[in-house]
């Protein structure tokens, strides 16, 4: 999701994370993967609130749960709507799957009509979501993408993974998956569309 559909945007998120109080948000908050109760919320091993109480706890006062979610929603842009016009267009020939490390205040606001532009929940564009939260796991732990191929019935060989994060292309690629890395903001429409004719 964060650098392919959606840019991620990491230093604004920091500047938030810092207006609340958190002085070293720059340690918590990563492009590809987070740390501390930061990759703890994303690998589903605390929900939402005891994720606040957790990170008031960590910066020394109360944060209201809202204003933390909006510091967490700053991390990204919603997505480009050619994007979007893209992945419908796969879905004619292909099945397309989202996997992303993320958490349920990016995921709900991402199902709501409030994220597209169209209005439609971002659910609409994908055969199925998989999201680390849900699946306890987080790439580029090869466990999830095992757990998605086998609960998606995708044969490896003819699959392909786009990613930002060069580890995460690797995991994929240790698990027989096709890959291609591309950057945070660009549009990678034509680098897929020559990739798929490739095969």
């Amino acid at each position: 999701m964060g650098g392919v559909i959606v840019d991620i945007q990491r230093d604004r998120a920091i500047r938030n994370f810092h207006a609340l109080g958190l002085v070293d948000a720059e340690y918590f908050v990563d492009d590809y993967h987070h740390k501390g109760i930061f990759i703890a919320f994303e690998n589903g091993d605390v929900d939402c609130d005891e994720f606040c109480r957790l990170l008031s706890q960590y910066i020394g006062k109360p944060v209201p749960n809202e204003t933390i979610e909006s510091a967490w929603k700053s991390m990204i842009d919603p997505p480009h709507e050619y994007k979007l016009e893209y992945i419908k267009e796969l879905r004619k020939s292909y099945k397309v799957f989202l996997l992303s490390n993320n958490n349920p205040f990016i995921m709900n606001w991402s199902n709501s009509q409030e994220f597209t532009s169209s209005g439609k929940p971002f659910s609409d564009y994908f055969d199925k979501i998989y999201v680390s939260y849900q699946m306890r796991c987080t790439k580029p732990n090869l466990k999830i993408y095992q757990m998605m191929l086998a609960d998606a019935g995708i044969n490896p060989a003819e699959s392909l993974f786009i990613d930002d994060g060069e580890k995460n292309i690797q995991a994929a690629s240790a698990c027989g998956i096709h890959t291609l890395l591309v950057k945070n903001g660009s549009d990678w429409r034509e680098k897929l569309t020559k990739e798929l004719n490739s095969r």
